[in-house]
C-alpha cells in the first residue's frame, strides 16, 4: 500500500510540470504592472494601506471585492473625487489625499487606480472564468 502511495504521489510531482501554461494567483510585482498602476502601488503602501490595509475607519480593504462593490458601483469619477476631497458617509469615512498633504491629484488618482484593479475580480483559465481556478483542491487517493 504504501509503495503505491509512493508511486501515486512521485507520478503526480512530474506531471505536475506538464502543462505549459503556467498560472500565478498571486499579485504580479510592481514591475509587471502598467505604469500608472505600479505608481498606484507606491502610493497606496506609503499612505493608504494604513487605513486600507485592515479596513480602519470603514476603508474598503485591498482586495475585497464585497467592500469594494458598492464603491465600484459609483464610477471611478466619484472614488476620485472622495479620495482627493475627502469624504464621509454611513460606512466612514476618507479623509482627504489620505491624511497626506504632499500627494498630488494624480497621485491619488492612481493609488485609487491600484486598489480598485487589486480589488477587481481576475479571471482564470483558458477560458477566462473562474471554474478552472489554480486554488488547491484536496483529494484522496483509495
Amino acid at each position: 500500500m504504501q509503495k503505491q502511495v509512493l508511486a501515486v504521489s512521485a507520478l503526480l510531482a512530474l506531471l505536475s510540470g506538464c502543462d505549459s501554461r503556467e498560472v500565478d494567483v498571486a499579485a504580479p510585482a510592481a514591475a509587471e504592472l502598467p505604469g500608472k498602476i505600479s505608481a498606484g502601488e507606491k502610493v497606496y503602501r506609503n499612505t493608504c494601506s494604513i487605513c486600507h490595509r485592515l479596513g480602519l475607519k470603514g476603508a474598503p480593504r485591498l482586495g475585497d471585492q464585497e467592500d469594494w462593490a458598492l464603491r465600484l458601483a459609483q464610477g471611478n469619477e466619484t472614488l476620485y473625487v472622495h479620495a482627493v476631497k475627502g469624504y464621509r458617509g454611513s460606512k466612514g469615512s476618507m479623509p482627504s489625499r489620505g491624511s497626506n498633504a504632499k500627494l498630488s491629484e494624480d497621485e491619488v488618482k492612481a493609488a485609487v487606480d491600484y486598489m480598485v484593479w487589486y480589488s477587481m475580480p481576475k479571471p482564470h483559465g483558458p477560458f477566462g472564468s473562474q471554474v478552472f481556478s489554480a486554488a488547491t483542491k484536496q483529494f484522496t487517493i483509495r
